[in-house]
């Protein structure tokens, strides 16, 4: 009796390949979703200083000095910074965070080309060391 094997090769890398493709499609609706919303890159920070005025409780005694958000930024070769109301921080707290979401899809929307292009790579040695 003769036996016959049927070996798949390629069933790995169809395995990897949709596998990218659905994980690629799900980041690109997160980032269309994230599309809507308010994107900041920044970061929003205490800060505690004395005010000036010699009167003031805040030039004797260091815990009474006066605080603050302050949304910090570099753009065009300057750190900028802005006061932040408190009215405004959950705002603020939103975009930025809104930024680092967007900046991991990014990341892991990089690592699925990554994955494409390494295994285009190992498809076309496979296909030289065939022929």
């Amino acid at each position: 009796m003769t036996e016959i094997w049927l070996v798949d090769y390629d069933s790995e890398v169809v395995s990897d390949r949709e596998q990218t493709r659905r994980r690629r499609r799900e980041l690109l609706e997160q980032v269309r979703a994230l599309s809507f919303a308010a994107l900041m890159r920044g970061s929003l920070v205490e800060r505690v200083r004395r005010c000036g005025r010699p009167n003031c409780a805040c030039a004797r005694d260091p815990g009474k000095r006066h605080g603050g958000k302050f949304l910090t930024v570099h753009l065009d070769g300057r750190t900028h910074a802005l006061h932040v109301r408190p009215e405004d921080e959950t705002r603020v707290r939103a975009a930025i965070d809104a930024y680092a979401r967007l900046w991991g899809l990014i990341n892991k929307l990089t690592a699925c080309e990554l994955s494409d292009l390494k295994r285009e790579a190992r498809e076309r040695h496979r296909a030289r060391r065939r022929s």
